[in-house]
């Protein structure tokens, strides 16, 4: 019965745009605020410095092409798999600084002004979001095609859940600046 409802074109087009939407708002707000980008990436420390400039350029540019192919039928399992492969990237890169005891350089992942900081449980989002666009790729070959319908309640589910997820981001980052506020003051 779960194999039947993951198989929903509805289900693949929410995980599609949930993703899509995911990638394309942190493609926009790293270019809106690209030097500071540009820092966060040289900040972690795993690029020599001449490339962290490129790759800050680069990185938003793909993190769209991502989101534009995962809503492009014939380039949405190739876009899927990129996804995964990227933010498995991510999370190696946030788990290496964890290891490394760097808890409080920031991810990177949004650029809203509020730093998130790193660790475990910022590498197991970048699991359960690798997990996701695996997850599309794979229900991507399958199932049968979508109606008008499924596309645009997909479409608005998974905007929904993309809403959620940021509203989760900054509730956790406003926590988070209350707490080092708090922690500041008693000093």
């Amino acid at each position: 019965m779960l194999s039947a409802i993951l198989h929903e074109p509805l289900v693949v087009w929410t995980l599609r745009s949930f993703l899509a939407a995911l990638f394309l708002t942190a493609a926009l707000s790293k270019l809106t605020a690209i030097d500071e980008f540009h820092g966060v990436v040289r900040n972690f420390r795993l690029l020599p410095d001449g490339l962290a400039r490129p790759v800050a350029m680069v990185l938003p540019v793909v993190e769209m092409a991502i989101a534009a192919g995962l809503l492009i039928g014939p380039l949405a399992r190739p876009a899927a798999l990129a996804a995964a492969a990227l933010l498995a990237v991510f999370g190696l890169a946030i788990a290496v600084n964890v290891l490394r005891g760097r808890t409080q350089i920031d991810c990177g992942c949004f650029r809203s002004g509020m730093k998130q900081r790193i660790g475990w449980a910022t590498v197991a989002r970048n699991g359960v979001l690798t997990a996701l666009a695996l997850g599309a790729g794979a229900l991507l070959a399958q199932g049968r095609a979508a109606s008008a319908g499924d596309i645009a309640t997909g479409l608005a589910a998974g905007l929904t859940l993309t809403l959620l997820y940021m509203g989760a981001e900054m509730l956790g980052g406003f926590v988070a600046m209350n707490n080092r506020a708090s922690s500041t003051k008693g000093r």
